[in-house]
């Protein structure tokens, strides 16, 4: 089986990722209510708002590279823990973004505020808590949880 790195680093792979990963992200980014600011910065550096705005009107050119995979992967993976607690209040959500914590990472700040200015090692922190809080990461095992996947 090969590992995580090795199918990031597949270009094939990237390609085949990226379309789903930028439509997942413009999504949760809106569901957030993210200024264009902010989506810069959680995308760090290699993205350009004249590459964001070609994501926005519905293209990507080129597959994404792994830093900006990561950097979407962690994203989404927080959305979807956070999607745990506030299933049925999804407004909460972006509420929550924006509360300062005082526990562990964040320290008086807010979890937005970790994530903007602690580039990867902010995501994975608030990542972290999140799936700490739920009582790990959910599990993408269909037998673990006992389902079929036929519907």
């Amino acid at each position: 089986m090969p590992s995580t790195i090795d199918t990031a680093s597949d270009p094939e792979t990237r390609e085949r990722l990226s379309p789903a990963a930028v439509r997942g992200f413009l999504g949760l980014t809106s569901l957030w209510g993210l200024s264009e600011a902010n989506q810069l910065t959680l995308l760090g550096a290699s993205i350009s708002r004249p590459t964001l705005g070609v994501w926005k009107s519905g293209g990507t050119k080129t597959a994404l590279n792994i830093d900006q995979l990561t950097r979407i992967s962690l994203l989404l993976g927080i959305h979807e823990g956070l999607e745990r607690f506030f299933r049925r209040q999804p407004a909460e959500s972006a509420a929550w973004l924006r509360r300062p914590r005082t526990d562990e990472p964040f320290d008086g700040r807010t979890p937005l505020d970790v994530m903007l200015h602690g580039g990867i090692p902010g995501l994975e922190a608030t990542r972290r808590y999140i799936d700490s809080a739920a009582g790990g990461p959910p599990s993408r095992s269909w037998h673990v949880l006992g389902l079929s996947r036929e519907r």
